[in-house]
């Protein structure tokens, strides 16, 4: 199990679905991404989640109560008075810290999914040393 910060794992996102499209892989690597991705889905959610909660809590609402949200940019209707507290609260759950089972990989296991070096230090959780 890997200590992580969910902050770290919404920055592997895109490295991740970078990895999980990536082809040419051996069957192990490709399970052990998959396993990995299939590990962080769930913290990703349960943020998601959470998230969604508070930005209904934070924004305005209709005559019935209900959050508003804008119809071309489907965001929230959040005022500007309360923004700074909204992002204060979210990025305590993006701090908090939580144990995913990571499988490890080797550089070499990564290499043919063309990552940039951003992305790379994006995966660095699960790279062995």
């Amino acid at each position: 199990m890997s200590q992580m910060v969910i902050k770290d794992i919404l920055d592997s996102m895109e490295a991740l679905n970078k990895l999980n499209n990536a082809h040419g892989m051996s069957s192990v690597v490709a399970f052990r991404i998959g396993k990995n991705i299939k590990a962080i889905e769930g913290e990703v959610k349960v943020f998601d989640d959470v998230r969604t909660k508070l930005l209904e809590e934070f924004a305005n609402k209709d005559e019935n109560g209900k959050p508003i949200i804008d119809k071309d940019t489907n965001q929230y209707d959040v005022p500007s008075d309360k923004l700074e507290a909204l992002e204060k609260e979210i990025k305590k759950i993006q701090n908090e810290e939580v144990k995913v089972d990571i499988k490890k990989l080797s550089l070499d296991d990564v290499e043919k999914a063309d990552l940039s070096p951003r992305e790379i230090m994006s995966i660095e959780y699960m790279l062995e040393d």
